[in-house]
């Protein structure tokens, strides 16, 4: 007998002649993630081997592990018979002591050669149940647990219950991308559903020293640590100075405006970190209409400074459902902690909701010493390189 974890996947299965190549990518993902004693490929699953690890960190890793739907913890058996059926009561019990009542045996036979069908199995080993445990009833429609037998040329699979993990893709299969990261509750959240997609992330957080100290660098960092889990090769964070860029707007263009010139720069500075990483796209935490210079107007005046595509994972998102979110990934409680972001403390009094990108242009021909500077801030970049840690 081996404990292990039966691991299922969803979209994955749609991928046709594709489908190998996001299966490896998946395996190689619960390997650097997980750190299990192995996986293998079995009949249209993952079995995820525990050996000596302990199971509730195996499970609880393999959570972070995008591209996976749900898994069940069971375990291996020889074609044993007597073997089986202490696992099939061992796992009711459990069941039993967590007061559940109807039940169903479930029973996949891919090995035809083995002696008893499908249903043969189902019947004997429900009647085992049902000897141990008088109080039980067999319900095939609607029980309250089922424990699965998948019958297997070299093995047989038993388990039971399904805990749900993050769904999508692998991480990987989709290419790379740079999140633009805040310390606010919305750009962690943006990352995590790209990642969800099969994006490997990179990030890039823009702050304003003095103003911003070296706790809004910690509290990055610390958002950071959280969407590290996630990504089988760890996170590679870029931070980069801005205050000399946004002194220089503040002081050159119409008030109502700096805003939008100022995460211009920001979309040029993020496109050559992008392309000095192989990143082929940028992602915002951006919804429409939450704040000013998320009109749709703005947006597209903000966007025309890069040529990348840009990704907005929450444009229809509101507030309520981005917390709700932040909340089951763990980076609420960073988020709201006290921070002063780049754009706070150069924000105008009266923003413009409405910008024209002619006008635009027009007032960014005039700023001469702004490519310069913005060359100088994308120079004084700094990098931190966090490992996949759970």
């Amino acid at each position: 007998m081996e404990n292990v974890f039966v691991v299922r996947y969803s979209e994955i299965g749609l991928k046709g002649k594709n489908r190998e190549w996001f299966e490896k990518k998946l395996i190689d993902n619960i390997l650097r993630i997980v750190r299990p004693a192995a996986v293998n490929k079995r009949y249209g699953r993952i079995i995820v081997r525990i050996g000596r690890n302990n199971p509730d960190e195996i499970s609880e890793r393999l959570k972070y592990v995008f591209g996976i739907q749900n898994y069940s913890i069971g375990y291996s058996v020889k074609h044993d018979l007597e073997e089986l059926k202490t696992i099939v009561l061992e796992l009711a019990r459990k069941h039993v002591d967590d007061g559940l009542k109807k039940f169903k045996i479930n029973t996949q036979r891919g090995y035809k050669e083995f002696p008893l069908t499908s249903i043969d199995i189902n019947r004997q080993y429900g009647a085992y149940v049902l000897e141990a445990f008088p109080n039980l009833k067999v319900d095939v429609h609607n029980p309250d647990f089922e424990i699965g037998i998948d019958v297997r040329e070299k093995e047989i699979f038993v388990f039971s219950g399904k805990i749900q993990s993050s769904g999508g893709l692998p991480v990987g299969v989709s290419g790379r991308a740079l999140l633009l990261l805040s310390g606010g509750i919305d750009s962690p959240v943006a990352g995590w559903y790209a990642m969800r997609r099969g994006l490997e992330l990179q990030t890039l957080t823009f702050l304003s020293p003095p103003l911003t100290t070296e706790k809004s660098v910690e509290k990055v960092l610390e958002l950071g640590k959280i969407l590290s889990k996630y990504l089988p090769n760890g996170l590679r964070m870029w931070v980069v100075p801005l205050t000399d860029i946004q002194t220089y707007i503040k002081e050159n263009v119409p008030d109502e405006y700096s805003i939008i010139l100022q995460r211009r720069s920001m979309m040029r500075i993020a496109s050559m970190i992008a392309r000095r990483v192989k990143a082929k796209a940028l992602i915002t935490g951006e919804n429409l209409g939450q704040v000013a210079s998320q009109t749709i107007e703005n947006m597209a005046s903000i966007e025309a400074a890069s040529s990348l595509l840009i990704l907005r994972p929450l444009v229809g998102f509101d507030k309520v459902e981005i917390t709700k979110k932040a909340k089951e990934i763990g980076t609420f409680e960073t988020s709201i902690q006290p921070y002063i972001d780049s754009c706070v403390a150069f924000a105008p009094k009266k923003p413009a909701t409405k910008s024209n990108i002619d006008e635009i242009l027009e007032i960014e021909s005039r700023l001469d010493r702004l490519s310069d500077l913005e060359y100088a801030a994308f120079k004084s970049r700094v990098d931190y390189r966090l490992k996949n840690e759970q």
